[in-house]
């Protein structure tokens, strides 16, 4: 192990702290409880006594813990900051995901790398947009959109089969103030019922259960079992449906045609509305993407709130989505979005404007999905060799793996050692909303090099082939 921490140099005791730290602030230790011993410690990350002590003492210097002669150390009173557990990993994506960090291997990260980043072409707009344009980006625009972006979009979704004018189409500054605008516009009392998927993308679970209920279903392979969905709906009132309805984060499920057309069904039977964010349709890997529910939404009796960001096809600097509610709903919102947030960047909204109509885009994403095809295929080629470890399917599209666990391994602590080697992931608990912790990981195949990639799954079928069960 000496070996090992010596090859590991100076990020090693961090990578410890970081995880002590991190069991400190998700409430496993109240204050002026006794926290472990430091040879717990030792035995318990197989780290060598020095290393130990000095993250006992960084620990100690930042006002976690204080210590006791002869007794060990505790939590200090003073320390009052608490994390929910299933927060601690999605800040970690941010840490360590969403940011290029050397020390990490990033199997964790939701975005797209910085290399996918059109910065030459969006250089060139810029200075097209602003010397056509001058001053009158810069200032306020239309609550709505610019009414030229959601011209070009609306002919833009026509090859989705999405057809809407120009006056459907709402721009935002984000999926979250998209969220937003619904959640004020339904109002908050009587406080919602919304239904998600059980995994799900975590910050819709940390974004919705401030405003609503949230009530839970298992995602199955192609979507949700309708016939427990409407037993659901004969007990409860439901308002919302929540879902990504193709390459759903993290398990790439597509739902079945049959299974969107039945919820549409559903929707009008028992009077609720789907929020579909369609985040990852632009990502597919076969010969044409997947039918949206939204395309299948009926004039005159439309169900779906529909919404799409810019933040993964282009950047998230873009701060940009699209949403197209229900006719009737569309007053509302413009008027729900004023209070939120006026102005929608103008100059941002222009270039994407030039983006799309200049043909960029497209070949941007030809790009792309090319691109993370050939990474697809190469994390796949390395799991097949790794025990312990099981690809629960084989994504069509979207940029996740999501893989089962043997259930005698501790993912807790699978986790952790991922993390003390270097690696950076997500643990499967963090996708699901007050239920247990199921021994299942997400890897994203988004940001590593082909390299990186290699030197992670070794590290990481290193871990499972000398696991003791």
């Amino acid at each position: 192990m000496n070996n090992n921490l010596k090859k590991e140099g100076n990020t090693y005791y961090k990578q410890l702290y970081d995880i002590l730290k991190k069991e400190i602030i998700s409430k496993k230790f109240p204050p002026m409880s006794k926290f472990y011993s430091m040879r717990q410690v030792g035995i318990k990350y197989d780290v060598n006594t020095n290393t130990v002590l000095r993250v006992y003492k960084m620990l100690e210097d930042k006002g976690y813990i204080y210590s006791v002669k002869g007794k060990g150390c505790f939590i200090s009173p003073n320390y009052d900051l608490s994390i929910d557990e299933r927060t601690i990993p999605v800040m970690d994506n941010f840490r360590y995901g969403q940011y290029n960090e050397k020390e990490k291997i990033n199997f964790a990260n939701g975005t797209p790398s910085t290399k996918y980043f059109p910065i030459a072409i969006y250089q060139k707009l810029v200075n097209e947009v602003i010397e056509k344009n001058g001053n009158t980006l810069f200032g306020y625009q239309d609550v709505q959109g610019l009414p030229s972006l959601r011209k070009i979009l609306a002919d833009y979704l026509e090859k989705d089969d999405i057809f809407v004018k120009s006056e459907d189409i709402i721009i935002t500054s984000g999926t979250q103030q998209s969220l937003s605008v619904i959640t004020k516009s339904f109002g908050y009392f009587p406080r919602k019922t919304i239904v998600i998927s059980a995994p799900v993308y975590p910050n819709a679970i940390n974004f919705l259960e401030n405003t609503c209920n949230i009530l839970t279903i298992e995602l199955l392979e192609d979507g949700w079992d309708m016939e427990k969905f409407e037993l659901l709906l004969k007990k409860e009132k439901i308002d919302f449906v929540y879902e990504t309805f193709n390459f759903q984060n993290p398990t790439g499920v597509i739902w079945s045609l049959e299974k969107k057309k039945r919820l549409l069904e559903l929707a009008i039977e028992y009077d609720f509305y789907i929020i579909e964010d369609d985040c990852f349709s632009e990502f597919y890997y076969d010969d044409a993407p997947i039918s949206s529910l939204k395309s299948l939404d009926k004039n005159g009796m439309e169900r779906v709130i529909y919404i799409r960001t810019t933040s993964k096809i282009l950047m998230p600097s873009m701060s940009l989505a699209i949403m197209i509610p229900p006719h009737e709903f569309m007053e509302k919102f413009i008027f729900m979005k004023y209070g939120l947030d006026p102005n929608t960047s103008g100059v941002n909204q222009k270039i994407l404007e030039n983006f799309i109509s200049q043909g960029d885009l497209q070949k941007h994403l030809n790009y792309i999905r090319q691109d993370l095809k050939t990474r697809l295929d190469t994390m796949i080629s390395f799991i097949k060799d790794i025990p312990h470890l099981k690809l629960n399917s084989i994504p069509k599209g979207g940029f996740f793996l999501w893989l089962s666990l043997n259930e005698e391994i501790d993912v807790e602590m699978f986790y952790y050692k991922c993390q003390l080697k270097g690696i950076s992931l997500l643990p499967g608990k963090i996708f699901y909303y007050n239920q247990g912790s199921p021994n299942k990981i997400r890897l994203s195949f988004l940001s590593c090099t082909l390299e990186e990639m290699e030197e992670g799954m070794k590290i990481i079928k290193d871990i499972l082939k000398n696991w003791k069960l």
